[in-house]
């Protein structure tokens, strides 16, 4: 975790300038280690995060060559990782966790429909679109899961998808003061929080 935290905290520099020379695609190697870090566990954790994590570093370096059909593919492969991962967790479907869950999906999709009402280029309407439907899912699922440390995989979940609201609404509803600052600080924090619970797992079932 201290050497994720590194990269992440020299990104930031980087980014600024800071005492080190900027590397545009350096935003994925932070998520890039973390996914190798948990594919070398993968037997105690599983292979869906390590797989969901690979699959954003693709995403971060998409980002970081402007191509953000590219990017929101990639991200949307992670979260199905990341689904594929929760889901045989879903062992029984409780009324507080339902209620829960419902509110969570009926918010997540009046805001995407908000933002969507600003989407002038087809192609980027339709893939924001099917994003949100399955970035929403990965909140559902995690909601519903039954497992150790459950309330860090829902932290972790909502703050990627904060991230991702950061992005959609800077992009087409109005720019966000210090937006990017948003947007990585809470990303590397959800990609951090899923590397360390994967890290602690003792089996696949944890």
């Amino acid at each position: 975790m201290g050497i994720y935290l590194l990269l992440a905290v020299v990104f930031f520099l980087q980014r600024g300038g800071t005492y080190i020379a900027t590397i545009r695609d350096f935003v994925a190697v932070p998520t890039l280690f973390a996914a190798i870090a948990t594919a070398i566990k993968f037997r105690n954790g599983g292979r869906m995060i390590p797989l969901a994590l690979f699959a954003s570093a693709a995403g971060d370096w998409a980002g970081a060559e402007g191509n953000f059909i590219m990017q929101v593919a990639f991200f949307a492969v992670a979260h199905l990782f990341y689904i594929s991962d929760f889901t045989p967790r879903i062992k029984r479907l409780e009324r507080g966790k339902v209620a829960w869950a419902t509110l969570f999906a009926i918010g997540m999709l009046c805001f995407l429909g908000y933002v969507m009402t600003h989407i002038e280029n087809n192609m980027e309407f339709y893939a924001v679109w099917i994003y949100g439907i399955i970035i929403a899912s990965m909140g559902v699922t995690a909601l519903l899961q039954t497992r150790v440390r459950k309330a860090l995989y829902v932290i972790a979940a909502v703050l990627f998808i904060v991230s991702d609201s950061f992005i959609a609404y800077g992009k087409f509803v109005e720019p966000i003061p210090n937006g990017n600052t948003w947007v990585m600080t809470t990303y590397y924090a959800a990609q951090g929080l899923f590397m360390y619970l994967c890290l602690r797992r003792s089996s696949v079932e944890e």
